[in-house]
């Protein structure tokens, strides 16, 4: 068994080398939460290019497209994670969304939801931490008591 992979290992970084040599890149690299928009394949000609996509609630960040250089791949984008609020800790904070309209439960990166005290209790918290920004699926949730 151990023979059987000392070949497939040998043979693999020959075929990467071979691959690097003649400018031709292997798959590309895979991402969090996301995925190649194209079929994959095993070998991908010089300045071949593919595109990512992030799954459901998640923000992709960075250039949505990589290219095969010289037998390496652009950087890759990375697929942000959103924001989930928790009406358990709104509730363990005794804090509610500022506006009563105001639904959403979810948040993406960067964006900024904003608290209020529920009735009959008092910020505990400073002001500034009313208005929270999601940062990459974590928020601190403000207190009131």
């Amino acid at each position: 068994m151990l023979l059987v992979l000392n070949v497939l290992l040998t043979w693999w970084l020959s075929w990467a080398q071979e691959q690097e040599s003649t400018g031709k890149c292997g798959p590309p690299p895979p991402i969090d939460n996301g995925d190649i928009t194209t079929f994959p394949q095993l070998v991908y000609p010089p300045g071949s290019s593919v595109e990512y996509q992030c799954q459901s609630l998640y923000e992709l960040r960075g250039n949505k497209k990589v290219t095969c250089t010289n037998g390496q791949w652009s950087k890759p984008p990375k697929c942000l994670d959103a924001c989930v609020i928790s009406e358990a800790e709104m509730e363990a904070h005794k804090i509610q969304l500022r506006w009563a309209y105001d639904r959403k439960y979810y948040s993406r990166t960067e964006d900024t939801v904003v608290f209020a005290c529920k009735d009959g209790y008092r910020k505990i918290s400073p002001e500034h931490a009313f208005r929270v920004t999601c940062r990459e699926g974590k928020m601190e949730y403000p207190t009131c008591g």
